[in-house]
């Protein structure tokens, strides 16, 4: 690869790039060695670690370069400055490297756009849910009246359970009783019956022996009679009869 497809960058932003540094804007050091536009951070520092192997091929001096977590950054890039000088000039990777540095670069732009949709998707599923909030609220309390009247459902099933019982011992009572009462009122007819058949037959008893009794009692009347010949002072048709 010719010098003139070189490109000078400070030491401090090759650091930048092959630690991922925070804070510090490496996308366009990221954009150049991987041949393709970087537009954020994270690819940026995926780049990066592609860049970190590449450059410890050809930049040996890379490897014994190592950021400590208790030592600070610009202890760090003094350190680095004093091996490799304030710049240092690099070319882009190689086709090789760029290509797999690409893919992740790719996979990493699907990723992006999946979560993105599922970010879309979520924030209209949360703005749903909220325009539902107040009907959830409605619905829990109509479930509370559904249960209610479930309940007051049941309780009155139970009582008419009770009632429909009492109802069947009181029709067996009154059909008792109805058929109790035809009895006893036949029964008086029957004897009612009996009661004019036989004053009837005394009455008529009682009407022949008096007629009878008066008839003789008249025949004794008349044989028992004084004649109208009979008695002082009565004399025969010729006026010769006894008398006193």
């Amino acid at each position: 690869m010719s010098d003139s497809s070189r490109k000078v960058f400070s030491t401090e932003a090759v650091l930048a790039l092959v630690t991922g540094k925070e804070g510090f804007d490496i996308k366009e050091i990221a954009g150049y060695v991987a041949g393709r536009s970087i537009v954020c951070d994270e690819q940026a520092k995926a780049v990066g670690v592609f860049a970190a192997a590449w450059l410890a091929r050809w930049y040996p001096k890379f490897t014994s370069m190592i950021w400590g977590e208790n030592q600070s950054w610009d202890s760090f890039v003094g350190q680095a400055k004093a091996e490799l000088g304030d710049n240092i000039s690099l070319q882009p990777m190689d086709e090789r490297t760029q290509e797999m540095a690409s893919k992740a670069l790719d996979f990493m732009a699907d990723a992006e756009k999946s979560v993105a949709a599922q970010t879309a998707s979520a924030m209209k599923l949360e703005e749903r849910v909220r325009e539902l909030e107040p009907l959830a609220e409605q619905a829990k309390a109509l479930q509370k009246k559904v249960d209610e009247l479930e309940g007051k459902i049941k309780t009155m099933n139970t009582d008419m359970g009770g009632l429909r019982r009492k109802v069947a011992e009181y029709d067996g009572k009154v059909a008792l009783e109805q058929d109790e009462l035809m009895r006893t009122i036949k029964d008086a007819i029957k004897d009612g019956m009996k009661g004019m058949v036989v004053a009837s037959g005394a009455a008529a008893v009682a009407g022949a022996e008096g007629a009878a009794a008066e008839g003789a009692g008249e025949a004794a009347a008349e044989e028992n009679s004084v004649p109208d010949d009979f008695g002082f002072g009565s004399s025969g048709a010729n006026s010769d009869g006894f008398g006193f």
